[in-house]
């Protein structure tokens, strides 16, 4: 009987030529692999050609969809090339480390490990630190800051040999030895199942035996006759076993890299591909891309900078003692070269280059939940497919508009629309609605930002609980969530995002509810919070054909309790209560703007004006509802000229003229700049401050006036330069009615479209 033990890195390029060259000259009878046994039902798909990595087996409890996991795999996979290795030469894989199953059944027994934890061994401080990062001991020893680097180095650029196992093998026992099993119960659990599952191999009659896992598991495995038994069996005993299903889904080289958190991942994906595919060439092939990368970008590059580049990086390579550049060279070569010394463009390189944004494929005809199924039904009606891709796009992006856009008065962009509002609502951020700006702010316009994350797997085995199709799952999610929502904030919230993906048996569900909540809230803060939810479904629901007359009755209902009940609740607040209460204000004021409703604008003005001069109300609110009043032509100049005068008079709390200032002034600089007499105002009552007022009263000042655009920051600076402002004092703000009412219409058709 012959048992050979290959430990391998996980992704390893270098690990992977090794390990094809010793199974070619082994040529097992079987093939021993870590990893859960859930994944042997998966391996017949291995020969798919639909089935293109990088992809991850997910396993899961269908009953506790918070116990999953992924066994991401590469194309450069030790474990990737041993499926491949397998279907040709017909060897048989078996998977032999702790199923899923059993995992899962450990987080209901937590008392098991701790009671492997009572019997580790006692070791000294520094064999602890050793025990922490084990590699990284290693690496430090040998030079390197990290073990990443360190493991490129020693095991993966260089010619790959079927000798370098004895070599892993050899130092990893040494290391196993130096800080005995600190640390180690799950590790020590799952190796009493992997020599179970070697056991009971030898004892069906293999003669040939590989055995690939990772590295830190081969002296354990090797030396398995050395370990009772029984002991191994009672170590596994009592385990409650969990049911589990299993499938594969795509994954990305952004989810392989370390930096996302992926604890046996790489730093370099996308060069680890390359070393896998091309080692002879590796280095010329990859400066090359980097030189297409950066036409692309419209970066200046030349085919002289690749090949002085790839001099460099070789050069590089052999002062250091190596066979090739690894990702350091690389980089350093790039950053010297191209960049002229600078850091500023190796970001582009590592994020395309270095660890790509390369996405894995399923096919279809792998196993899924019927969910899945209606999505990628959904999916291909609506023409998604190009953007299923891990890098970020805008949908309909063109030349012309690089943002691209929905038309949500074409069918078509409307039903994408509401198919991405609905993955939305199930918490599938496939596309992330982007705010219009500018010339692009229209009713009838949205902006997608597209980027497909692996991690959507297990959300949307999550959805498929609420039902089979995308529509039917949303709905029920809706209803669900209404019947939880206590606050009419919520609601509407809630509402405005039903409207936009179509639900309509959710949205007669959630305005019944609203309604009912809306005529017993007292809460002004609850009614205050609403509005603008309810007026925007009011005044946009139409641009998606949504009938919402119900809604209005909410509205109109909720409009005057707030006006009702404002003088009130305005009185005697604390500073954080005061601040809420005045951004509330506004956010109603603007809701109400946007209405255009004259019954309900007269009446908030009258509401408005009883808290001018109310001194129970703060100088924030009261400063705030005076600019407003202004904005509405309810008060001449002259009037809030004395108000303004009043409130800042030595007779007043600076702090509470500071408030003042602070909330009539809010939102633009222009009323002082077009004003001489509110900027003469001002101008006095900051000069009248001594040092000590005006150190205090600083930082509300500050907050005040850094909120204004350059411009007028730069007019106002101006005009403290000249000593005065040079607009005219008797300015005459009426207007002609006549020739108002003439443009009417044209600003309608332009500010509606």
């Amino acid at each position: 009987m012959e048992i050979k033990y290959f430990g391998i890195r996980h992704h390893g390029p270098g690990s992977s030529k090794s390990l094809l060259k010793a199974l070619q000259l082994m040529q097992p009878d079987v093939i021993l692999l870590e990893g859960a046994n859930e994944i042997d039902g998966l391996l017949p798909y291995i020969n798919d050609i639909g089935l293109m990595p990088p992809v991850a087996a997910l396993i899961y409890n269908p009953k506790n969809l918070q116990q999953a996991v992924y066994y991401p795999f590469t194309l450069f996979s030790p474990e990737w090339q041993t499926f491949l290795f397998a279907f040709r030469h017909s060897t048989p894989v078996v998977h032999m480390d702790l199923p899923q199953s059993l995992c899962f059944g450990l987080d209901l027994i937590p008392e098991k490990l701790a009671d492997i934890e009572k019997n580790e061994d006692v070791i000294s401080e520094d064999a602890q630190v050793i025990a922490k990062d084990p590699l990284g001991y290693m690496a430090q020893l040998a030079g390197y800051e990290d073990s990443e680097r360190w493991w490129e180095v020693m095991f993966e650029l260089g010619n790959p040999n079927e000798d370098v196992f004895e070599a892993i093998n050899k130092m990893i026992k040494t290391l196993r030895d130096e800080i005995g099993t600190k640390g180690q119960a799950l590790n020590l659990l799952r190796e009493a199942y992997m020599r179970k599952v070697l056991r009971k191999t030898i004892k069906n009659g293999y003669k040939k035996i590989a055995v690939v896992c990772g590295a830190w598991h081969c002296p354990v495995l090797k030396c398995f006759t050395d370990y009772n038994i029984k002991e191994d069996n009672d170590l596994i005993k009592g385990i409650p076993r969990v049911n589990t299903k299993a499938t594969w889904i795509p994954w990305s080289y952004n989810k392989i890299a370390t930096s996302s958190g992926y604890g046996a991942g790489v730093l370099s994906p996308a060069w680890y591909e390359l070393l896998f595919i091309n080692r002879s060439e590796a280095t010329s092939v990859w400066m090359s891309m980097v030189s297409q990368l950066f036409i692309k970008e419209d970066i200046d590059t030349s085919s002289a900078h690749t090949i002085e580049a790839v001099r460099l990086a070789n050069t590089l390579a052999s002062i250091r003692g190596l066979q090739l550049p690894g990702i350091d060279e690389l980089s350093e070569a790039v950053i010297t070269i191209f960049s002229g010394g600078y850091n500023s463009q190796l970001e582009l390189v590592r994020e395309k280059l270095i660890i790509g944004d390369k996405m894995g494929n399923v096919p279809s005809g792998i196993p899924t939940i019927p969910l899945q199924n209606d999505l990628e039904f959904n999916i291909k009606t609506l023409k998604l497919s190009k953007y299923k891709k891990v890098e970020v796009q805008w949908l309909k992006a063109s030349s012309n508009k690089p943002r691209g856009s929905l038309d949500l008065r074409q069918e078509h962009d409307l039903k994408q629309s509401q198919f991405l509002h609905r993955l939305c609502l199930l918490d599938i951020n496939w596309g992330i609605l982007d705010i219009a700006t500018g010339r692009e702010l229209s009713t009838k316009n949205e902006y997608w930002k597209m980027q497909w994350k692996p991690e959507f797997a297990i959300q949307i085995i999550e959805a498929g609980m609420w039902g089979n199709t995308v529509f039917q799952a949303t709905e029920n999610w809706v209803i669900k969530k209404s019947s939880e929502s206590d606050t009419l904030m919520e609601l509407t919230k809630l509402l405005e995002k039903v409207i936009y993906a179509d639900l309509p048996s959710a949205l007669s569900a959630l305005v019944e509810k609203l309604k009912n909540l809306a005529s017993i809230t007292q809460d002004i803060n609850h009614m205050m919070n609403a509005l603008p939810s309810l007026v925007h479904i009011h005044r946009y629901g139409d641009v998606r054909n949504t009938k919402i007359r119900m809604v209005n009755v909410v509205m109109n209902g909720i409009i005057p309790r707030i006006c009702i009940s404002l003088s009130a609740s305005c009185t005697s607040l604390d500073e954080n209560a005061d601040r809420k209460m005045f951004e509330q204000i506004l956010s109603v004021n603007q809701a109400l703007i946007l209405l255009d409703d004259q019954k309900h604008l007269v009446f908030w003005k009258e509401t408005l004006k009883h808290l001018v001069n109310n001194e129970r109300v703060g100088g924030l609110i009261r400063g705030a509802v005076t600019r407003i009043v202004f904005d509405f032509s309810a008060f001449s100049i002259q009037q809030v000229s004395k108000i303004m005068k009043f409130s800042l008079s030595r007779s007043v709390d600076r702090s509470v003229a500071s408030g003042w200032i602070e909330g009539f002034l809010h939102g633009s600089g222009l009323l002082l700049i077009h004003n001489p007499g509110f900027w003469e105002i001002v101008d006095s009552w900051v000069t009248d401050l001594d040092d000590d007022e005006f150190q205090e009263l600083l930082p509300n000042l500050r907050r005040t006036f850094s909120k204004y655009s350059t411009p007028e920051r730069q007019k106002m600076l101006q005009i403290v330069k000249e000593g005065k402002s040079k607009t005219d004092l008797t300015f005459n703000a009426e207007l002609d009615s006549k020739r108002v009412k003439a443009i009417i219409p044209f600003l309608k058709l332009l500010l509606e479209d």
